[in-house]
């Protein structure tokens, strides 16, 4: 079997439906016969809880631990053994099956406190060999997730990594284990105004990974981070049937704008429904809850429209 095509979904920017997002891409092209493994690294958890109610959560982690508790193997030298921290088919579906083509890798809060390694190689050395030793050690704090997914890649058609509001290392981790990257945002000025200097610091950090693996001795091109894949507009607001002209406006610039291109927008994007979140309150994702407002959302088919196109771009 081919390795995975892995997605990190990113902004630093939070309530943009990034994880939303993450969970219902997932459910749906696990839907669509895909073999797909979720990975939870945001320290709030709610990837992991939008699969399973924390009662399920807090046994799994009792029994089997999170990422967090893979990170600190990891940190220690010691073998990682990805495959034993996967939650296997944590969503239960109505009538008590489990969705068997999606699983997890849980995350908790103990996360936290771990993007906090060291983000620099400038600094004073007394010989070549120490900064080719902190150059390594910088490198392999940012290859802990890659290194995770080499060990498992080979199991599954999509990994899709949901990361926290941030562009720190355990993000940085995402984007050098990806493919490519998917920005979620909502098309209003505050969500966008922060795009092309997101678009700008994700390079930044792949000439830092870049430099630091060419400090560290290692081949060129060994260490990279994912490319843009898309721009995701999320909670579109709608007046009636017509997205509201602020909207629309927004979405058209961006799309205008040479720094992304139209290509790297996609054509369909997700509106501000209270069906998303009356089945996250069920663990479900929104075309599996039988509530008006569900069956309402799901009519519109946002998500499956924006696994189509995924789909074709990757």
């Amino acid at each position: 079997m081919a390795k995975a095509k892995v997605l990190a979904f990113i902004n630093y920017k939070g309530g943009v439906a990034k994880t939303t997002s993450t969970y219902h891409v997932g459910c749906w092209l696990a839907a669509q016969g895909r073999k797909v493994l979720l990975v939870d690294i945001d320290p709030q958890t709610n990837l992991t809880f939008l699969c399973a109610s924390t009662d399920d959560w807090e046994r799994r982690k009792r029994k089997a631990g999170t990422i967090a508790s893979m990170y600190d193997r990891y940190m220690k030298k010691k073998p990682i053994q990805t495959a034993t921290y996967i939650w296997h088919a944590p969503i239960r579906l109505p009538g008590g099956k489990r969705h068997p083509r999606l699983d997890l890798i849980p995350c908790d809060i103990d996360l936290l406190g771990e993007d906090l390694s060291s983000g620099h190689i400038v600094g004073n050395y007394q010989n070549f060999q120490m900064l080719r030793q902190h150059a390594r050690q910088v490198v392999r704090e940012r290859r802990f997730l890659a290194t995770a997914v080499d060990e498992v890649g080979d199991r599954y058609d999509y990994i899709l990594m949901d990361c926290p509001p941030n562009l720190y290392p355990m993000t940085q981790n995402a984007l050098v284990a990806s493919d490519y990257y998917v920005v979620t945002t909502i098309p209003d000025h505050l969500s966008t105004i922060g795009l092309n200097i997101l678009v700008r610091k994700v390079k930044e950090i792949g000439r830092f990974v870049a430099t630091a693996s060419s400090m560290a001795g290692m081949k060129d091109g060994s260490v990279r981070v994912a490319e843009l894949g898309a721009i995701l507009f999320t909670r579109v607001r709608i007046g009636g049937s017509m997205l509201t002209t602020a909207h629309a406006t927004k979405m058209d610039e961006i799309r205008s704008d040479p720094s992304f291109g139209s290509h790297k927008c996609f054509g369909t994007h997700t509106t501000e429904l209270i069906g998303y979140t009356e089945a996250a309150e069920n663990y479900l994702p929104v075309w599996l809850h039988d509530s008006e407002n569900a069956r309402r959302a799901t009519r519109k088919q946002e998500y499956p429209k924006i696994v189509d196109e995924l789909l074709g771009r990757f």
